[in-house]
């Protein structure tokens, strides 16, 4: 690096700073702030909102309201909203149909509670095919909605409110705004399958220069038959064809925690059609599982995230090639399974 790079790489990783994404850790600069974040727990989506318990409880009677004021297209499908389980006065669940054009044997569970100036939102769909005219459904499609209820309420209980940059030291997972306690080899109550399924998302975006950022995403329902670097030839091939391409640097990289991990680093003409940076690694490729979930983080340099909307027009990228990779090589060598986490 030249000196002017050194001192760009060093305005980043003096502010770094440990940020939970689901039983993992890693150091993230402060000038890259949290742009996209989205957890699914065994098919439930989870969410969290800063909020307080008026307004929570506004937010129900207006959501209840506005169920039970929804229509159906077919008569028979009536009411929309089928029936509010008030589990206590912080947390109830709506059971609704799924949409106005559906058979109302397709539903939603709809699942809220508010916990220390937070509003959880848990969302799983659901079958009901108790009704009469479903007889004929029933030799191939079961009616799982007692089960799916109890799955949302465990959920439901065991999120926590969870600071931005609050490392917890108790199993579970961390997600923007939350926390859902519960080991990897814990099953989950009225789940589908008797193990966990857990996928968790971050986009994390430079607020100073928008064409630099990082996705993390940590997914225990993908293994590949290939590892990163196996697949990294026929990808090669392609961009060939870029007049821009070339690589920077492969190989394995060891994380702490984490078994196995590779890296492809490369400079390529980006979507916003300047020369940039794309960096991939990926760890636990062919493993698939709560324990070893895989790992996938990308960086890149000199394109807009799909995040972010209204982008002005890009004349180069913001770092050089050595920026970003020093910049890279702060983030992902920090990266480890947070203690106790599993």
């Amino acid at each position: 690096m030249t000196e002017q790079e050194q001192q760009t790489v060093n305005a980043y990783t003096r502010t770094q700073a440990p940020v939970c994404i689901g039983r993992f850790q890693v150091a993230m600069p402060q000038q890259l702030t949290l742009g996209y974040s989205t957890i699914t727990v065994n098919d439930a989506r989870i969410s969290a909102k800063f909020t307080s318990r008026q307004m929570f409880q506004r937010f129900i009677r207006e959501r209840r309201e506005e169920l039970a004021n929804t229509a159906t297209n077919d008569e028979r499908d009536q009411p929309y909203l089928k029936k509010v389980h008030n589990i206590d006065p912080d947390t109830v669940i709506f059971d609704r149909n799924e949409a106005p054009h559906m058979p109302d044997a397709a539903r939603v569970l709809e699942g809220y509670r508010w916990a220390g100036l937070t509003l959880f939102m848990v969302e799983i769909k659901a079958t009901d095919v108790a009704d009469d005219r479903y007889t004929d459904m029933r030799a191939s499609l079961a009616t799982n909605k007692p089960d799916r209820l109890k799955q949302v309420e465990y959920l439901l209980q065991n999120l926590h409110p969870r600071k931005a940059h609050e490392i917890p030291d108790t199993p579970g997972l961390c997600f923007e705004g939350g926390f859902l306690a519960g080991g990897a080899d814990e099953p989950i109550p009225g789940a589908a399958l008797p193990f966990r399924e857990e996928t968790v998302a971050m986009t994390f975006i430079d607020k100073a220069h928008r064409d630099v950022y990082l996705h993390l995403l940590v997914d225990s329902t993908i293994s590949t038959e290939t590892t990163l670097l196996d697949r990294s030839g026929d990808a090669e091939s392609v961009l060939q064809s870029d007049n821009q391409f070339s690589i920077l640097r492969k190989g394995d990289v060891s994380l702490q925690g984490v078994e196995q991990a590779e890296e492809w680093l490369g400079t390529l003409t980006t979507r916003q059609n300047v020369t940039g940076n794309q960096f991939l690694l990926e760890a636990n490729s062919q493993q698939g599982s709560a324990q070893k979930p895989l790992i996938s983080m990308k960086l890149m340099n000199g394109e807009f995230s799909l995040v972010r909307n209204n982008h002005p027009t890009l004349d180069g990228a913001s770092l050089t090639d050595a920026e970003a990779a020093g910049l890279w090589d702060a983030i992902t060598r920090s990266f480890q399974a947070r203690a106790n986490a599993f």
